[in-house]
């Protein structure tokens, strides 16, 4: 009888390693805000993945007869692989930071509500982290993904790595970011994008943050995310805050508003700015 029991349990926990081996140690972590929930996409060439969506509702969407409304779509729409956390508030870099402390896994990637992810994504930031063991790897984003490689059935393309630089970090978007939160310790600095008055740099910051706590960085060659639409980092001269904002990340990361890190950057982007026609609000604005 004891015999049997033992074998019984010895199953049993067979059974439980085994569940706990095929669910992913990463989690997609999805910032939202009011209807954007109508556009998270489904997912379904990831069915193995793990996402986790915080939904913002800003005051005129907090009553109970809308919270209702949303969460009846949640429930429709999204299958178990979805996580769904509704909070009251805005605020981007609010919305990531409630979502990397309620991250119920080890890795987790940064996304918006509206990209589309690589049929591969998973194997290949896992692959990535067991190769390099860094606390954080950019992926950087494409427009859109080449035909052949939105097969899911089709081998994972090879992926090289490089080492960070701080310059390096200046060209990180939010959608390319994968952690490894038991080595990656900083948080988005929440006076920083959508949703305040400083909307872009907060991907920057957090990643330069990291890199003085000590962090290791590297950068891939491949993207694992796709977004055709501009990214809020990718304007940052058609009005005097977007230009602001660009002067006063580079003083928060280096501690000074005349860096030669920011007057490099003033030189660079000035010409994207004149071909805009926005020159003079993005220089009149910089140092301000």
């Amino acid at each position: 009888m004891q015999e049997s029991r033992a074998r019984v349990l010895k199953h049993q926990r067979q059974v439980e390693d085994s569940a706990r081996r095929q669910v992913p140690e990463l989690t997609f972590l999805i910032s939202t805000l009011d209807a954007g929930i109508y556009s998270v996409p489904r997912y379904d060439e990831l069915p193995g993945a793990r996402f986790l969506i915080v939904h913002q509702l800003s005051e005129a969407h907090q009553d109970e007869a809308q919270r209702d409304i949303f969460r009846e779509y949640v429930l429709a729409h999204f299958d178990s692989r979805f996580e769904y956390l509704a909070v009251a508030g805005r605020g981007l870099s609010k919305s990531r930071n409630i979502a990397l402390a309620a991250c119920p896994t080890r890795y987790a990637y940064i996304l918006d509500d509206d990209v589309q992810l690589h049929p591969q994504a998973v194997s290949l930031v896992m692959e990535a982290f067991t190769c390099t063991e860094v606390a954080a790897i950019s992926f950087p984003h494409v427009k859109a993904f080449p035909l052949h490689e939105r097969d899911p059935d089709r081998p994972a393309p090879p992926v090289a790595f490089k080492a960070h630089t701080l310059m390096s970090l200046a060209r990180v978007r939010s959608v390319d970011m994968a952690l490894d939160l038991c080595q990656f310790h900083a948080r988005f600095d929440e006076q920083f994008g959508l949703g305040t008055d400083q909307p872009s740099g907060e991907e920057f910051i957090v990643m330069s943050d990291a890199r003085r706590q000590g962090a290791r960085l590297m950068r891939a060659n491949l993207g694992i995310v796709a977004h055709a639409g501009v990214t809020s980092g990718s304007d940052f001269y058609s009005s005097p805050a977007k230009a602001r904002t660009k002067g006063r990340m580079f003083a928060r990361v280096t501690g000074s508003r005349f860096s030669p890190l920011a007057l490099a950057f003033l030189v660079r982007k000035a010409p994207i700015a004149f071909k805009r026609g926005y020159l003079a609000t993005f220089v009149g604005n910089f140092f301000r």
